[in-house]
């Protein structure tokens, strides 16, 4: 395992710890191998190796980058990267670039854990909280996780399942321009498609506990696609409301 002075965070009793490492572009040929190689072995049901021969730079251009180790194993199970994108409206956007977690360490404390260290990080870099959180996936999964930070009444969860709220969509237009400049986006049902890379990166369907979702990604997201999921937090209270449920320290202001 590498060197690490960016603090870090042993977690139950699967014997993880979370760290924050240094942003990709600092990374250490071996440490990048030690990490695509631990997450080959949790995680067989995805094309993991082949991801990252396509698209290396969702390690390398991360400004944060933030693993869970099995220290028994010295294995890494979880990694979590994002990058600071620019979007023309000018407010700060975070782009979410990999969220994985080893098949036998989900549903347990990795997950939040991973968000916490990432924002500590975030905020101890003097940096705001993000205004637009915005990743693009084929997994439903990743739509329940974001949706649930988005009871705050100052948050909003893009795209809305019952297709019934359109009040983000042109901001969606405005981020998805900017994660994937060219790329067709259809941003009434939140798809950019045949943007996948490798196409099949999962062997199967991805599922969620909400059926909803399921339904949503299963009627408008082909293996190819990806569905562009935000959270759009314009507030200091919304800020607030999604560290506090992470454990991480408030700060005093929004900058």
């Amino acid at each position: 395992m590498p060197d690490n002075d960016r603090g870090a965070r042993p977690i139950g009793r699967q014997g993880v710890e979370v760290m924050a490492l240094p942003p990709g572009r600092e990374l250490p040929t071996e440490t990048e191998k030690w990490i695509v190689d631990g997450l080959v072995e949790t995680m067989p049901g995805l094309q993991t190796r082949q991801l990252f021969t396509l698209r290396r730079d969702m390690l390398t251009d991360a400004d944060y980058v933030v693993v869970g180790v099995d220290r028994e194993r010295d294995r890494v199970v979880s990694l979590l990267t994002s990058h600071w994108a620019r979007i023309p409206s000018g407010r700060s956007c975070l782009h979410v670039m990999i969220q994985f977690v080893g098949d036998k360490y989900r549903n347990g404390p990795v997950f939040g854990e991973s968000w916490s260290v990432h924002f500590a990080r975030l905020l101890a870099d003097g940096r705001p909280f993000p205004e637009v959180i915005a990743l693009k996936t084929y997994n439903p999964v990743v739509h329940c996780a974001m949706s649930a930070f988005s009871g705050h009444p100052d948050i909003g969860m893009y795209p809305d399942l019952a297709g019934e709220d359109d009040s983000q969509e042109a901001l969606a237009a405005e981020v998805a321009a900017a994660l994937a400049p060219g790329a067709p986006f259809d941003a009434a049902r939140g798809v950019f498609p045949d943007i996948g890379r490798p196409r099949d990166l999962y062997r199967e369907r991805p599922t969620s506990y909400v059926p909803e979702a399921n339904a949503y990604f299963e009627r408008h997201a082909a293996p190819g696609d990806r569905v562009l999921c935000m959270l759009h937090v314009p507030t200091q209270d919304g800020a607030h409301s999604i560290l506090a449920a992470l454990g991480v320290p408030l700060p005093s202001g929004r900058g």
